[in-house]
């Protein structure tokens, strides 16, 4: 077969085609490999006993809007954000505040609530939580939400 005045031979076409397919899912596919759970259930140990039910909260829904920095943080001794991404927050922010200025349910709450705010007053979203119920759903009679 004769295309563009090169000769195709089928049996190397036939050949290239899975390493193709391969390299496509690799590329492509690798992607949803390394994304995290589509809903996580922000309930560790270092918050200790909940007095609301914890935040299901969608990672994938953040991150498709949001640089990842704009949450995972980590400042260097001239207070640049440099990143911080694989970070627990309970890395540096624990239970009381230490060392960090903010305890871990202190940066929770900051960083969410400036967050949603800020989104609400730019008019970026609609139906952003704004209170505390609204990321803190309590289960209604008969299982659901």
């Amino acid at each position: 077969m004769k295309y563009s005045g090169v000769i195709l031979n089928y049996r190397k076409l036939k050949a290239f085609y899975p390493g193709l397919l391969l390299g496509c899912f690799f590329v492509f596919g690798s992607a949803s490999c390394f994304a995290q759970d589509a809903v996580m259930i922000l309930n560790t140990q270092e918050l200790g006993p909940h007095q609301r039910p914890a935040v299901h909260f969608s990672h994938e829904k953040h991150a498709e809007s949001l640089e990842c920095v704009r949450c995972h943080h980590d400042y260097d001794e001239f207070m640049n954000n440099t990143g911080g991404e694989g970070n627990r927050c309970a890395d540096c922010h624990e239970k009381e505040p230490g060392d960090n200025p903010l305890s871990l349910i202190d940066a929770f709450h900051t960083q969410c609530m400036e967050c949603h705010l800020e989104i609400d007053q730019r008019g970026l979203a609609e139906n952003i939580p704004l209170a505390c119920g609204e990321c803190h759903l309590r289960a209604r009679p008969g299982g659901g939400k």
